[in-house]
């Protein structure tokens, strides 16, 4: 690979990012650009399992979700609760005129009454409650694979800005090597001072290109740092290879891999959800009977005496219709729903999958030739120019021509591992708990 990615300069120039569709998404070794920045790379290689590691450790999606599930787990306690009893206080013919005023006509009354729930209400509460937390844990899963694809994404654009500076850093040292030619040539009177002009613009080009390319790389790094829940990229060189290009499994393959994504069990959870929430409507139909029991006490008697109570609402399944009607509308609702989902879904995946098919082959097509024959061709415009058989322009447009090939074939890489992505994230395809190295 390094006979690719480098011409005549000295520096070499080895980077990064495969993503593996089966169970590892990167098999790393690599190392960024030999060239100084602004910012601090030192210290061990930094893998992809490194930054998925960081990201479950720090970012506060993680907290987040851990808080909720504990808020989930606390409303299943509160809905396996029964009704509190009530212990009640009634004071009756007080305060009036004639034989009830003041308290001497007074009846007192204390009572004790229990709601009894009927229809297994209490059951369906507690279903409801678990069929809701299995849902956010489902919802939970997916908010965890956006995250790690997120990383991974912004992995890959770490690898490319590295290699995209280390061909910019190149580019700069043949644009330093080219001015030091031509002004040897000036010197011998072999040229004109108009070469050497151009040769300075050149190389004052290539340095603008590389300062903007180290700018690319730290913002990157900043936003990598930030995927992972850090404010400082305070880790080093991103360790990949962006040119292994793994094989990926057919589109039928694919589509099967689908049905068991977190995406699609989500609707089997929202199905539970919508079952249960539909039974404890019809459940509420069923209304509570309370049942009590006290003593009074008559004061102008000084007797007492027991009291019994029980209480049933009047038309109680007339004044649930409407609950169990909504609920059966939102249960049905989660077919279509799926089916929606399932449809958009499949159209995505093709499309990508199309994408990572022609990015693969550009990959090839600019490794295994294009890029190969741009070096031999600025090999041989080198040659002829120092011959005196070619102009400082044609040297020129051979060099430029030579970095955008290299440019190019590192954008067609990243892309290709961009689409891996997004397909491993829309199959449910899991991170790696491991990086290989060769």
């Amino acid at each position: 690979m390094s006979v690719l990615l480098s011409c005549r300069a000295p520096t070499r120039l080895r980077f990064a990012a495969t993503l593996l569709a089966s169970a590892t998404i990167f098999n790393a070794h690599a190392a960024a650009p030999e060239h100084e920045t602004h910012e601090d790379h030192a210290g061990p290689h930094f893998t992809l399992t490194e930054a998925l590691q960081r990201a479950e450790a720090r970012h506060p999606l993680f907290a987040s979700w851990r808080a909720r599930d504990s808020a989930a787990e606390a409303r299943g306690v509160q809905a396996g609760l029964r009704p509190a009893p009530e212990l009640g206080l009634t004071i009756e013919n007080v305060f009036g005129s004639g034989e009830s005023s003041a308290y001497s006509g007074a009846e007192t009354t204390l009572s004790f009454s229990q709601l009894i729930e009927r229809g297994g209400l209490r059951d369906r509460r507690v279903d409801t409650a678990g069929a809701e937390r299995e849902l956010l844990t489902t919802e939970g899963e997916i908010a965890r694979l956006d995250l790690r694809a997120e990383i991974a994404r912004r992995f890959v654009h770490v690898l490319s800005d590295q290699a995209q500076l280390g061909i910019t850093h190149e580019a700069t040292e043949l644009a330093q090597g080219t001015l030091a030619e031509v002004e040897r040539r000036v010197n011998a009177a072999r040229s004109p001072l108009a070469e050497r002009s151009r040769a300075q613009v050149t190389l004052e080009r290539a340095r603008l290109d590389e300062e903007h390319a180290e700018h690319e790389l730290l913002s990157s790094r900043r936003h990598l740092a930030a995927a992972t829940g850090s404010t400082e990229a305070d880790f080093g060189e991103a360790e990949g290879d962006l040119l292994a290009l793994p094989p990926v499994a057919t589109f039928e393959v694919l589509l099967t891999q689908m049905q068991a994504t977190p995406d699609v069990l989500r609707f089997a959870s929202q199905a539970r959800v919508r079952e249960s929430e539909l039974r404890l409507a019809q459940a509420r139909r069923t209304p509570g009977l309370r049942v009590g029991a006290g003593v009074r006490r008559l004061e102008a008697r000084d007797d007492f005496g027991l009291v019994f109570e029980a209480s049933l609402p009047l038309f109680g399944a007339s004044s649930e219709r409407g609950n169990v009607l909504e609920a059966e509308a939102r249960l049905a609702q989660v077919g279509p729903e799926r089916e929606q989902a399932m449809l958009k879904a499949q159209a995505q995946l093709y499309d990508v999958y199309q994408e990572l098919n022609h990015a693969r082959v550009e990959v090839e097509s600019q490794r295994e030739r294009v890029v190969p024959a741009i070096e031999d061709a600025l090999k041989q415009t080198q040659i002829a120019y120092d011959r005196g058989r070619y102009s400082l322009l044609e040297l020129r447009d051979a060099q430029t021509e030579w970095a955008a090939q290299r440019r190019r074939l590192i954008q067609a890489a990243a892309e290709f591992h961009g689409h891996l992505i997004e397909i491993q994230r829309l199959t449910g395809a899991p991170a790696p708990n491991r990086v290989s190295h060769e």
